[in-house]
C-alpha cells in the first residue's frame, strides 16, 4: 500500500476527455467478431459476425460457413466452415446438408434458424456461383422447413448479404 495522500494522485476525471488508456474504445480488440448471444438485427449484423470468424479464409479455396441462431436471431457458439463444396450446388449435396443441420436446430435450438456465408477467393458479390448457391439453400430449406435468417456472399475484397 502506498503512502502517498489521496490528492496526490493523478485523478483523470479532474480533466475532460482525459482517461484511462484502458478505456480506450478503438484499441485491437475492435475488430473481434459479436460475442455468441448477439442478436443480428440487420444484414451489417451478419457481415460483421461472420467476417471476422472466416478471417484470412476469404481469399482461400470454396467454402460454406454455416452458423446457428436462436428464435430472436441471437448468435450461438457454432459456426462450422464446410470445405470441398463444388462451385456449382448440387441439389442432392444441399438437401443432405440442410437436412443434417435441420437435425442440429431440433436438438439444440429447435425455433432457430441458419446463417449461410458462401465463401470463395473471387466472390463476395452476387456473381452466378454465389445467387445459384443462395436459391439452392433457400430451395432445400424450406423443402426441409428450416428457417434461413441470411445468405451472404464473401470473397477477399468484397462480401455482402444476399438474402435477408
Amino acid at each position: 500500500m502506498t503512502s502517498a495522500p489521496l490528492h496526490e494522485w493523478d485523478d483523470w476525471e479532474d480533466e475532460p476527455g482525459r482517461y484511462p488508456s484502458y478505456l480506450d474504445d478503438d484499441g485491437p480488440d475492435d475488430d473481434l467478431p459479436l460475442p455468441p448471444g448477439e442478436v443480428l438485427v440487420c444484414p451489417a449484423d451478419v457481415l460483421e459476425f461472420m467476417l471476422p470468424l472466416i478471417g484470412p479464409e476469404r481469399a482461400g479455396p470454396m467454402a460454406l460457413w454455416c452458423a446457428l441462431v436462436d428464435h430472436e436471431d441471437r448468435t450461438l457458439p457454432l459456426v462450422m466452415p464446410i470445405s470441398d463444396v463444388p462451385m456449382r450446388p448440387d441439389p442432392e449435396l444441399v438437401t443432405s446438408l440442410v437436412g443434417q443441420l435441420r437435425e442440429v436446430l431440433q436438438d439444440r435450438v429447435p425455433d432457430g434458424g441458419l446463417v449461410f456465408a458462401v465463401v470463395r477467393r473471387t466472390g463476395g458479390d452476387r456473381g452466378g456461383v454465389e445467387v445459384a448457391w443462395c436459391a439452392a439453400l433457400m430451395a432445400a430449406a424450406e423443402h426441409a422447413g428450416v428457417r434461413v435468417r441470411a445468405v451472404a456472399a464473401v470473397g477477399r475484397d468484397r462480401a455482402r448479404v444476399l438474402q435477408w
